[in-house]
């Protein structure tokens, strides 16, 4: 059968691209990221692998799409109100984590990020649950996630994205709770 189209109705025309645009929007493309519901575990050479990056030994059967985001993040330079990786704020970094890996939009305002949340003990913390700290003494104004016991990864204003230590001194005296958001 050949169609041509300088003899067909020029409606018919438009329902064709119509069809194409349709077929396209509803099959497309798809981002690949994963999400809390579709949590897929990390194989022993991709731990393996993120351990290295990330300088910590991780949990058996980590979420492998939660720390390959918080791990390309590493380096990132601070920077107050940013949202990219040319310059990120404690906040942002977690508000864009938690959107791209759990799914779960958050203000981006660490001491609004631990209103919202929900308390959670030490013993029953998961990975992306959140740290919070009063660096100033007075209010909540640093926050960063949980990535393994005494662990957690953060926008630093001096050292950009890092991995930190919750048992160093200036975090001990600074700490002011858990929250959890799942």
């Amino acid at each position: 059968m050949n169609i041509c189209f300088k003899k067909a109705p020029s409606n018919f025309k438009l329902n064709l691209i119509f069809l194409a645009f349709l077929s396209a929007a509803l099959f497309g493309c798809r981002t690949g990221k994963k999400t809390a519901t579709e949590k897929k575990p990390a194989t022993k050479s991709e731990l393996a692998a993120l351990e290295e990056r990330l300088g910590i030994e991780l949990p058996t059967g980590s979420n492998r799409a939660y720390y390959e985001e918080i791990a390309s993040w590493l380096g990132a330079p601070y920077k107050y109100g940013g949202t990219d990786r040319s310059g990120i704020d404690c906040s942002g970094f977690v508000m864009i984590v938690y959107q791209r890996v759990f799914g779960i939009k958050l203000i981006h305002q660490s001491s609004q990020q631990k209103e919202k949340s929900k308390p959670v003990d030490a013993a029953e913390l998961k990975e992306g649950d959140l740290y919070f700290f009063k660096l100033d003494g007075k209010k909540i104004s640093h926050v960063g996630m949980h990535v393994a016991p005494d662990f957690f990864i953060h926008a630093s204003t001096k050292r950009g994205v890092v991995v930190s230590r919750l048992s160093e001194p200036y975090y001990t005296k600074a700490f002011s709770g858990f929250g959890s958001y799942r």
